[in-house]
């Protein structure tokens, strides 16, 4: 049933004379034991791409004051657009799916060049694997957190222990296996067996957008349920300044020094330097980016979900620069610092570079910084 609901991959990407980004599995059937179905994008993923790259075009290429841009999208888009995508087939073709619906024509979407970092330079997501003090101290917070209680005693994953023989008896397992107790999150997690929390809930939830019905004993209440708690957990891990900075630090700098430069060269009207930066990536992406915009997710990211952050200018080039930030196309507003100001839904240009400062890193940093573990005692067991 799933594998027919998977999406034909285009062309360019399979032949690599457009883009030369080796996949990790090779000839995209398998990694490791785990089916290309679960790394690849289904048909209906595929339209949700387009449909959000439709609504980019339809949002914002009519802002675009400059006819000069106008042109540029039409005749050269490739100068236009600057994007950057991870080494994951379901990031790439999320990514040109986009396009399509942005750009209107298949041939324009191969002229854009598909920016992948080599995977231990990759920022485009919580990356611990590749950075020893990372996975220390979100390990740390993680056991944190699993131990936490409410005021009535409860950790909320046992408020969900029906749910374990849900999926028991949906995954043909038997309870008293000691292996069904073991995952990613840690022993006990009531409704889990092999697979991280996330990954178990976003196959439910994919299969519930595909009008599948869930397993007997997990209701769509609970499924909501579960995702809320999880980002309201995930969020916590990076509360600390630490934590947050070497997961998307860097990625936040590179999007303040996108806008610093998009700011000091628009005067220069033949400058090359793209208007619009896509960056296609992961919930691992939008989860700790949205706390360092200081505004947490609050239910897990689903597919296609967007944070766009807007540089505007005055009237006539009067009155500074202006920035706003839109979760999922809806503008929101943002707390202009820590200390419990009222939050803006739009930040002078000054606020936003503030904000961002807090929990940007540079590379040079996040280098040093990354093999310091003096200061944490490994707890991971």
């Amino acid at each position: 049933m799933w594998s027919s609901r998977v999406q034909e991959v285009p062309l360019p990407l399979r032949n690599g004379k457009f883009f030369r980004q080796k996949y990790p599995w090779g000839n995209l059937t398998t990694k490791g034991r785990l089916p290309i179905v679960l790394h690849s994008l289904d048909r209906l993923g595929a339209q949700q791409a387009r449909d959000l790259g439709a609504w980019l075009r339809e949002h914002y290429v009519p802002q675009f004051s400059n006819p000069v841009g106008k042109v540029r999208l039409q005749e050269a888009p490739e100068k236009f657009i600057s994007l950057r995508t991870t080494s994951f087939l379901r990031t790439n073709l999320t990514a040109w799916f986009l396009l399509e619906g942005l750009l209107e024509s298949p041939d324009d979407v191969a002229s854009i060049p598909f920016i992948c970092r080599e995977e231990k330079d990759e920022n485009l997501y919580h990356n611990d694997e590749h950075c020893p003090r990372l996975w220390l101290k979100w390990e740390q917070a993680w056991v944190t957190i699993q131990k936490a209680t409410t005021s009535d005693g409860m950790n909320w994953r046992e408020r969900f222990q029906d749910m374990q023989a849900a999926m028991a008896r949906e995954l043909e397992l038997n309870l008293d296996d000691p292996g069904f107790l073991l995952s990613m999150d840690g022993p006990g997690f009531p409704w889990i067996t092999v697979l991280r929390p996330s990954n178990l809930q976003d196959t439910l939830e994919c299969g519930r957008c595909h009008g599948d019905a869930l397993p007997a004993g997990i209701s769509v209440e609970k499924l909501t349920a579960v995702r809320t708690h999880l980002a309201r957990d995930y969020a916590v891990t990076f509360q600390d300044r630490d934590v947050l900075q070497l997961s998307i630090g860097r990625l936040v700098r590179e999007l303040k020094e996108a806008l610093l430069d998009r700011v000091n060269t628009e005067a220069q009207s033949t400058s090359d330097r793209p208007s619009l930066f896509l960056y296609s990536g992961h919930d691992a992406t939008i989860m700790p980016l949205s706390v360092a915009l200081g505004l947490p997710w609050t239910e897990w990211p689903g597919y296609t979900s967007s944070i766009c952050v807007e540089l505007w200018r005055g009237a006539d080039g009067e009155g500074g620069h202006a920035v706003r930030v839109l979760f999922d196309r809806e503008e929101v507003a943002l707390p202009i610092s820590r200390d419990g100001s009222a939050p803006k839904k739009v930040l002078s240009f000054h606020e936003f570079l503030e904000i961002a400062e807090w929990s940007s890193l540079s590379e040079t940093d996040f280098s040093s910084r990354c093999q310091d573990g003096a200061e944490i005692a490994d707890t991971h067991e």
